[in-house]
């Protein structure tokens, strides 16, 4: 399956590249646009969050950006993704600004610009969502990775620092470039936004779906049920079920698996779930126990998707045996499908065979119709 471009990631990558193209030449102007706590403004705040010091300062960002984002806005959408980012952004400045009042007044007078602290947000949602992966450190050879830590290990470091550097230029005349108050109340957003949205309950379903599709691959299909059987009963997680019943020989629980997973895909319009579902069914020579409507859903959604040629070899299994229910209706179908991409000749062998097998019904009636076309 296809994965969907990033469009939000890309447009505010976009955005912040036009504006340092736009802005950087002229100083001032990223003074004015940038957010100063002495004159707080909602819309210095907003558009503090597009606009860099230079474009070293912006490539860096840019990288984090790229990569967390992608991540991120996989799993959230484009319209959630922006509420995150910008959520986060916001609050690093309430941040920044509620510290400069406190714990560090020479904050006061300085400008803030970047979207450092937006950015972090994203950090606090992926440190929640993959805290199970693991980063890996030493190249050992090509191709090959040595020392990996656990995600939330690097997370956990990157926060002491910020904290650490908080801490640090707390009573500093002159603070330093970084907004280590804007990074730690960006990432404490995000964090708190992954929190309420479940992350990390969505974070143990996919590790538990990556770790039973690992677990097929290796052909341990017992170990892979153990990891299906916490997850709900999804088209994916039971499509994942029927591979492993099927990969252990029990034909009936991998049947029902793969109606299962067929049919919800079918109802929650989940194209791509469903025709895998018939391709295993197929291949276990189980497609034609499919309830009929729910083979004509299965049909209508393929040519919906322009994905014939699946049909076709759909159609092919439901009508290889003579005692078939509704074989007429897949004939007839096939004979469709077959016209629809340029066989005409073999075609017309399937509407003369379905006029001669079935002459007393309807669709031999439609197929006399057809033929003479």
């Amino acid at each position: 399956m296809r994965t969907p471009l990033p469009a939000a990631t890309l447009l505010v990558l976009g955005a912040n590249t036009a504006a340092l193209i736009l802005i950087n030449p002229r100083v001032e102007s990223v003074e004015t646009l940038g957010f100063i706590p002495a004159q707080p403004t909602l819309q210095s705040a907003l558009t503090s969050l597009f606009v860099h010091a230079s474009w070293l300062h912006w490539l860096k960002n840019a990288l984090f950006l790229g990569v967390f984002g992608w991540y991120v806005e996989r799993v959230l959408g484009a319209r959630r993704w922006l509420t995150l980012y910008l959520l986060s952004g916001l609050g690093a400045i309430g941040t920044h600004w509620a510290m400069s009042l406190t714990i560090q007044p020479a904050l006061y007078r300085e400008g803030l610009v970047g979207a450092s602290g937006a950015i972090s947000g994203l950090v606090g949602y992926f440190a929640l969502r993959f805290y199970r992966r693991r980063v890996r450190l030493v190249w050992r050879s090509p191709g090959h990775w040595g020392l990996a830590i656990p995600l939330w290990v690097g997370v956990v470091f990157w926060v002491l620092l910020q904290g650490a550097g908080a801490i640090l230029e707390a009573g500093r005349p002159t603070p330093s470039e970084i907004g280590y108050w804007a990074h730690l109340g960006g990432f404490a957003v995000g964090l708190a936004l992954a929190i309420v949205w479940g992350a990390g309950a969505a974070g143990e379903r996919e590790y538990a779906l990556q770790q039973a599709e690992l677990a097929l691959a290796q052909g341990a299909a017992g170990d892979a049920l153990r990891w299906l059987n916490a997850l709900p009963a999804e088209p994916r997680t039971l499509y994942l079920r029927g591979a492993a019943w099927a990969m252990l020989g029990d034909l009936s629980e991998a049947r029902d698996a793969l109606h299962q997973a067929l049919t919800r895909a079918l109802d929650q319009n989940d194209y791509p779930h469903a025709a895998q579902a018939a391709d295993l069914l197929r291949e276990l020579e189980q497609l034609q126990t499919l309830e009929t409507p729910t083979l004509r859903s299965l049909l209508r959604h393929a040519h919906k998707h322009h994905d014939t040629p699946r049909a076709l070899r759909w159609l092919e299994s439901l009508t290889q045996s003579p005692n078939a229910p509704d074989r007429p209706e897949w004939l007839l179908l096939r004979a469709r499908t077959l016209k629809t991409l340029g066989h005409n000749d073999a075609a017309r062998q399937l509407l003369q065979q379905l006029i001669a097998e079935y002459p007393d019904t309807l669709q031999a009636a439609m197929a006399q119709l057809e033929r003479c076309e």
